[in-house]
């Protein structure tokens, strides 16, 4: 690591010489600034780093006769630069180094991923990994596993693909692994580890079937992470997640959940920290994270360490945090009002004091929290615990924030604008999920109502859209278009009254995005002292068949005024 270090200490040498992007008005066939001071104009003044201001070419050409003009983009639609406020670059770069067979397509950088849709697709992928692995003693790790499409799997499964090579199935939610018995002895994973796990928590990591989720899998997590998280695979994960970003026209990302390890932040900061990267990182700590490590009279201590973690183009934000109410969508381990149609419960991924304590801790510090649910129970969690530490200390501007919004009932909408909530909610789960919930598990009705922007709109909510990648592919046009068309694995509508408009969605991964984060000041839309984040766009999202807009191509990105060209 010291010769990379040295290496990194050298780019930074060499780009203080160029920090910042050449002044110059920029020309476009359309400018979508998406401020109402701005309509009708097609150029931006761009001086250094910031906006500094918007107009006609012909008005701004009046008042700046020596600026330099560009007309690289005269032909495209510049907009204001997407914003994937809620993406984990650690679990990207793991994702990225796997062998994918998901049930959807991954388009990676010079890796393409095939589907899998059903037990006897997945199965026969898996058995062609074995055949063609080369390694003796390394791993097979693959990722987008999905029980409900590919059946049960066990580690007896995975033993009769291989009992000599370690097989790391890492479910499609990140949230449960499965593994071989070769893969147990690999990693040194044993009952002791489970031994300091609640009664409830045990459930949860079962080593005779090589099963582990939720707060069982975080018990065995350290001793997996030694090797997915290993400097010099997670340095060639992320900086394939780099360009990935880019690429598709990604100019400001957030984590929020980031992990608490030192060692692992050092490592994201030496790829994504430098001046050279192609957008800045927001991260947010996590308390579920923190809480495995040290004492709750701690946290804040732990919290406000993290904020000097980051550095260069690598943020820790003050005043935010992450909590978790229940399970993952995919492993439909989220906690539902009328339970599930096949009698399986949910999981709580913090128990239920301990998340009222930790609420209150960071609510009256006046934190923003932002907190992880999918099921309509967990909503119900949150939004009591909120109503009480509003009755007991009353805050304006709170913005706390419902991450994913998976399920919800019609009630709950029209109370959490009486709580002035905000939502960043994930579209994709009614892309891949909608159809086949709407047989197993939770039951057509509430399936078509999942992720239910229409009724955040017409309540007047804030909302935004994230991928939470590698939960979706971090492509802001493919999330647009699920919020907007809705369309399932099925081809058919799921719950037309949720769908929103192009303007509506775009909004949602720029501007509203901006807001999740507290920087809408400073991002989210073409407005002079804003910084000169844009996205380039070979069609205009806003007047393209809808059907077509996961299809524009990303010409190149604008980040603080320099150009990435894709």
């Amino acid at each position: 690591m010291i010769g990379m270090k040295f290496y990194f200490v050298l780019i930074i040498i060499f780009s203080a010489f160029n920090l910042h992007a050449e002044d110059r008005i920029i020309v476009a066939k359309t400018l979508i600034t998406l401020d109402d001071n701005y309509k009708n104009v097609n150029a931006v003044l761009v001086r250094k780093d910031k906006i500094f201001d918007v107009g006609t070419f012909q008005e701004l050409k009046l008042k700046y006769p020596n600026e330099k003009v560009d007309k690289t983009f005269h032909e495209h639609v510049l907009i204001p630069g997407f914003i994937e406020h809620h993406i984990h670059p650690l679990l990207a770069a793991i994702t990225m180094n796997s062998e994918i067979i998901a049930i959807d397509n991954w388009d990676l950088v010079g890796k393409k991923s095939s589907t899998a849709k059903n037990r006897e697709e997945y199965l026969k992928q898996l058995k062609q990994l074995r055949q063609s692995h080369k390694s003796d003693t390394e791993p097979i790790v693959s990722w987008g596993f999905h029980h409900y499409f590919h059946g049960d799997l066990t580690r007896q499964d995975l033993d009769s693909i291989s009992n000599e090579i370690p097989i790391l199935i890492i479910h499609r939610s990140f949230h449960e692994f499965i593994m071989n018995s070769k893969a147990l002895e690999f990693f040194n994973i044993n009952e002791d580890d489970l031994k300091p796990l609640s009664e409830d928590d045990k459930k949860l990591a079962n080593i005779q079937e090589g099963h582990f989720s939720e707060r069982g899998l975080i018990a065995v997590m350290p001793k997996t992470m030694n090797y997915l998280a290993s400097p010099q695979k997670i340095i060639k994960g992320l900086e394939i997640t780099e360009s990935y970003i880019q690429e598709n026209g990604i100019t400001l990302i957030g984590n929020p959940g980031a992990m608490y390890d030192r060692n692992i932040q050092e490592v994201k900061n030496y790829v994504f920290s430098d001046i050279e990267t192609p957008f800045r990182s927001m991260y947010i700590p996590s308390a579920l994270y923190m809480l495995e490590n040290v004492e709750f009279n701690n946290l804040i201590e732990a919290t406000e360490d993290q904020l000097t973690w980051g550095n260069g183009k690598v943020e820790f934000m003050p005043n935010h945090i992450k909590l978790f109410s229940d399970g993952a969508m995919y492993s439909q381990n989220m906690v539902m009002r009328d339970g599930y149609i096949d009698g399986h419960q949910g999981v709580w991924l913090m128990e239920d004091q301990i998340f009222q304590d930790v609420f209150k801790l960071y609510w009256e510090l006046d934190y923003q929290i932002h907190i992880h649910q999918n099921g309509d129970a967990g909503l119900d969690r949150i939004l009591d615990v909120l109503e009480s530490n509003i009755n007991s200390y009353p805050r304006k501007n709170h913005r706390t924030t419902i991450v994913h919004f998976g399920y919800s009932a019609l009630d709950q909408v029209k109370r959490m604008k009486n709580l002035d909530v905000i939502v960043s909610a994930n579209p994709y789960y009614v892309t891949v999920l909608s159809d086949l919930y709407s047989r197993e598990g939770v039951g057509y009705e509430r399936s078509q109502e999942m992720v239910r922007l229409g009724d955040l709109k017409r309540n007047n909510i804030l909302f935004s859209l994230h991928s939470d990648m590698p939960m979706a592919p971090a492509k802001p046009l493919t999330l647009m278009d699920s919020a907007i068309n809705r369309t399932n694995y099925a081809n058919e509508t799921a719950g037309p009254a949720q769908k929103i408009s192009p303007l509506d969605a775009l909004e949602a991964v720029t501007i509203n995005s901006a807001y999740v984060l507290g920087l809408e000041s400073m991002y989210g839309s073409i407005t002079p002292k804003k910084y000169a984040n844009f996205t380039v766009l070979s069609k205009n999202p806003l007047t393209i068949d809808t059907k077509k807009i996961k299809d524009i191509k990303i010409i190149a990105t604008i980040v603080e005024g320099k150009f990435y060209i894709n």
